[in-house]
């Protein structure tokens, strides 16, 4: 009964604050409204860093986004979006500016989180890329692929210190429908970067980069980028298979 009776009071509430409003802002508000009410998909598939009630609200500011938007969610926005679904169901969320942790970009009750979007047009599916690891302005020292080793395994290492667990949304679909998949990319296996030897590293390019293959039991895990050119580190090539789906979600977007 009291559920239903804050229900009932919210409402009131809301028929409320629609009587303030102007014409044109009851029917945007009804644009979105219906929005809620139109088909669409999603699932989540683990709750060990989303529950329940932090992906009904995710879900819910993602219908929001997408009543009066076609563009996909950029990293600021999931970030944000994000630390709110934390802090709806009562957790303690804040966007990082931590200079101690400057790897994460969102705390959760004291614990540390990277997060990743990918969202380019002719986005593969079953192959994941992270445009930015991390930045790397050590890369133009790099004298050839006998220095490569050494600094990757140092810096990445020292990277993934600075947060538990990395997770991205990815976003993909047609000129109706949109998809998010929410993934984990593992540490250990970024951390594979470690086993990479000098021979496994092409030679210097003009712009000052170089990349390997990165193996897990003797298999191409993913393609390591040391793009000179904007001094920073990218992953290419990283099977899906690899990373663990955790909710995905699938609306349509505005007519």
């Amino acid at each position: 009964m009291a559920d239903a009776a804050s229900k009932r009071n919210n409402i009131d509430e809301a028929i409320g604050a629609l009587k303030t409003l102007t014409p044109i802002q009851v029917e945007v508000l009804t644009e979105v409204i219906a929005k809620f009410a139109e088909e669409h998909g999603g699932e989540l598939v683990r709750d060990d860093f989303l529950d329940a009630d932090a992906f009904e609200y995710f879900t819910t500011r993602l219908a929001v986004h997408h009543a009066s938007s076609g563009v996909p969610l950029k990293k600021e926005n999931f970030e944000h979006i994000l630390e709110k679904s934390f802090l709806r169901v009562g957790r303690r969320a804040r966007r990082s500016e931590s200079m101690v942790h400057r790897g994460a970009d969102l705390e959760v009750d004291g614990r540390f989180f990277s997060l990743k979007t990918e969202a380019a047009k002719g986005l593969k599916p079953k192959t994941i890329t992270i445009s930015k690891l991390m930045e790397a302005r050590w890369i133009r020292d790099l004298a050839g692929p006998q220095d490569a080793p050494n600094q990757v395994t140092e810096r990445i290492l020292s990277h993934l210190k600075e947060y538990e667990r990395i997770f991205i949304l990815r976003s993909y679909g047609d000129e109706t429908r949109v998809r998010y998949d929410l993934r984990e990319i593992p540490k250990d296996l970024i951390a594979l970067v470690a086993n990479l030897t000098a021979s496994d590293f092409g030679k210097i390019t003009k712009s000052g980069g170089t990349s390997a293959d990165v193996k897990s039991d003797g298999v191409k895990a993913f393609r390591l980028v040391l793009d000179g050119s904007v001094e920073k580190l990218t992953v290419t090539g990283l099977n899906v298979e690899l990373c663990p789906l955790h909710a995905w979600w699938e609306l349509g977007r505005p007519g």
